[in-house]
């Protein structure tokens, strides 16, 4: 196999001897030299997905998007084919990979090792593999080591795992797969994919990266691929992980007050004849549209969100003001349409009321010491968060709220998601959730155990998800 590639996108390079295992092709044996190589003989390809039937044994579901979701496989049991849920326990951006792949969905940008919050799929409740672990150019996670017999000590389908992909032409330019060094903790959930790696990049001069990583802790990085540069034959990752470290340090990093939200919550029934305007912002759920508009009322769950800019620049719209959206009945643009999402799931992760997708005007309402407000939303001013300020959405505020009048009494999980689509690239994704234990008499309601998602050492967030009794708000322990 013989291929010509530019290194410096001006001179071809001619590579031969890909014995088609390699993750990538700088991984191919080359010949620096160009000798006799012009660019008429530049090769090329067309690339297509083989039809192996691989795909068919294996989907996501319960995403937010089909880019999403837990790792579902279909496996034979008993002399049936039955679907079923991966075990996230040791489970990898490597194995992820493979998934992504397999699907054709391009490459994975995050690995979840637990996937709760997310819909159950009650045809695929069981966990059917487990002890996944793949080197990076197999196939089919079938082809990947696993367990004989199925085991997963933390449990099912709340810890299955899931993967979010991406067709982001960054991690085409020689992406490979390495297992990453973490940290040691437990409670790991969300897993990253910069690995320690002393490399050297050109930004103006030559600057070598400490050995370390991008990351300590938890989480992950997501690279733009405005931020990828390279420096000659860069292998694979390392070009990635170039950029994460250059980015890390000059991204924002957004972070719900989680005690503010447990404190302000409340219920309001709130007659139809003033829901109009957020019946026109999609503020309620869809049974508001048989309430009469006279005497109906809905029954809302309000609370406050502080939301605080912990890193290192300023939150900004992905979108320019050309392409902000009025919203008459506010009569305010909303510079990101969907900004967070509130949902109340009931305990095994089924949402039970509609998830209300807020659209935000971002400014900054307060900042620490004498850092200054930069941003503001009357007169078609600035957009964003201040790094070191906050933006505050009060309980009064329209549309700051979840539909609950179709909700029975019960024990549910309520959770806020910020910036959930990454449409804007922050530092720390992981601090982006928060959730707490609920519990609904069909009169009054508590929050309690409300804490940023990963946040709780692995034995506490046991308790949270299993705990029956209430541990504030006035009301005596179970």
């Amino acid at each position: 196999m013989f291929i010509f590639f530019s290194r410096d996108r001006t001179h071809p390079s001619q590579r031969d001897e890909c014995t088609g295992n390699e993750k990538s092709i700088i991984d191919c044996k080359f010949n620096a030299e160009s000798q006799g190589c012009n660019h008429e003989e530049d090769a090329g390809v067309r690339c297509n997905t083989p039809a192996m039937g691989f795909q068919k044994k294996l989907r996501l579901n319960g995403g937010r998007n089909p880019f999403e979701g837990r790792v579902e496989v279909l496996v034979e049991r008993n002399g049936s084919l039955v679907w079923g849920t991966v075990c996230g326990e040791n489970w990898g951006i490597v194995e992820a990979m493979v998934v992504c792949r397999q699907l054709g969905l391009g490459f994975a940008s995050n690995a979840f090792q637990e996937t709760w919050y997310w819909q159950e799929n009650i045809n695929a409740n069981k966990v059917v593999m487990s002890g996944v672990k793949c080197s990076g150019t197999e196939l089919s996670l079938a082809h990947c080591r696993q367990d004989e017999d199925v085991a997963c000590p933390q449990g099912g389908i709340q810890y299955g795992a899931g993967v979010a992909c991406s067709e982001s032409e960054f991690l085409g330019h020689g992406y490979r797969p390495r297992r990453p060094t973490g940290h040691s903790g437990k409670g790991k959930r969300n897993v990253g994919w910069c690995s320690s790696r002393k490399v050297t990049l050109r930004e103006g001069d030559r600057r070598s990266v400490p050995e370390g990583g991008a990351r300590q802790g938890r989480g992950f990085v997501s690279v733009q691929e405005s931020e990828v540069k390279y420096l000659g034959r860069v292998r694979g990752l390392v070009g990635c992980c170039l950029s994460a470290v250059s980015a890390l340090r000059s991204r924002p990093d957004l972070v719900l007050n989680a005690e503010i939200v447990q404190q302000t919550t409340y219920l309001e029934d709130r007659p139809m004849f003033i829901l109009q305007c957020a019946m026109e912002e999609n503020c309620l759920s869809a049974s508001a549209a048989q309430t009469n508009p006279t005497t109906g009322h809905r029954r809302l769950l309000r609370f406050s969100s502080q939301i605080h800019n912990n890193g290192q620049s300023d939150f900004r719209p992905k979108n320019g003001r050309h392409a902000w959206i009025w919203h008459d009945c506010h009569r305010h643009y909303h510079s990101m349409e969907v900004f967070t999402h509130y949902d109340l799931l009931n305990l095994n992760g089924t949402k039970v009321a509609e998830g209300h997708k807020a659209s935000f005007c971002l400014e900054d309402s307060e900042c620490e010491g004498d850092i200054q407000k930069n941003y503001e939303c009357a007169n078609f001013g600035e957009q964003g968060i201040t790094m070191g300020c906050w933006d505050v959405y009060r309980h009064d505020i329209d549309c700051q709220w979840v539909d609950i009048t179709d909700v029975p009494p019960g024990e549910y999980l309520f959770q806020v998601v910020i910036n959930p689509n990454y449409e804007v690239a922050e530092s720390d994704y992981t601090n982006n959730i928060m959730k707490c234990r609920t519990r609904y008499d069909g009169h009054r309601i508590w929050m309690y155990n409300c804490h940023i998602g990963g946040s709780f050492s692995e034995e506490t967030e046991k308790k949270f998800e299993h705990f029956s009794g209430l541990i504030n708000n006035q009301l005596s322990t179970r």
